[in-house]
């Protein structure tokens, strides 16, 4: 055989098993890309069962009601409030869920005997007290989401009521057409006069 011809023959049997060889290569690369595909789906599997089998985060525990002092006027009021019937309806706190918002400007007329008045937000919106400008005389409730106003008198609007923490939880309601109101609360006797568009707090001797 000549030369020439041996050449041409192993070049084409070296063609012939690099072709092969090529193909062997594509085969081996797609089963291990296939592997990795299967497992990096089988990883995201896992991770995700994982996940949902993780406990939900536990809701925010409200501490427990206790009894206030007879010196804090704040707790008292607080205390007073959320006992009543009326408060287990007002809507919880945006910012704190554990409190309930005041739907009243409530105004504390007198201290002793205890006497607050509350004016209904949606027909009173103005207040001195509120979270960008609390007067001094603005006592910021503990447990409820407002403040408690101090002064002898208030701006009259319907649905008026009161409360007192000697008197027990409830709300009275301020009769409309009143023009004075006489309360006995803890052995004291107290007034609440009407003078134009204002109530005044008169101390009955």
């Amino acid at each position: 055989m000549k030369i020439p011809q041996i050449k041409n023959l192993i070049a084409c049997v070296s063609q012939k098993y690099s072709s092969h060889g090529l193909l062997l290569l594509a085969l081996c690369l797609g089963f291990a890309l296939s592997g990795c595909s299967r497992f990096e789906f089988n990883q995201a599997k896992s991770n995700a069962e994982k996940l949902l089998k993780q406990p939900a985060p536990a809701e925010k525990t409200c501490p427990t009601d206790s009894s206030a002092p007879a010196s804090d006027l704040v707790a008292r009021l607080d205390d007073t409030l959320l006992k009543t019937k009326e408060s287990k309806t007002w809507p919880r706190s945006e910012n704190d869920r554990c409190k309930r918002q005041i739907p009243y400007h409530f105004t504390v007329v007198s201290v002793s005997p205890t006497i607050v008045i509350g004016a209904p937000a949606k027909s009173s919106p103005s207040s001195r007290c509120s979270t960008n400008n609390a007067a001094i005389n603005c006592l910021r409730s503990k447990k409820l989401t407002g403040y408690y106003d101090v002064d002898t008198k208030l701006t009259h609007t319907p649905g008026l009521v009161w409360f007192s923490p000697e008197h027990g939880p409830r709300l009275f309601d301020v009769p409309a057409h009143a023009n004075s109101i006489y309360l006995m609360i803890g052995g004291q006797s107290a007034r609440l006069k009407r003078k134009g568009d204002q109530w005044i707090f008169v101390r009955k001797h």
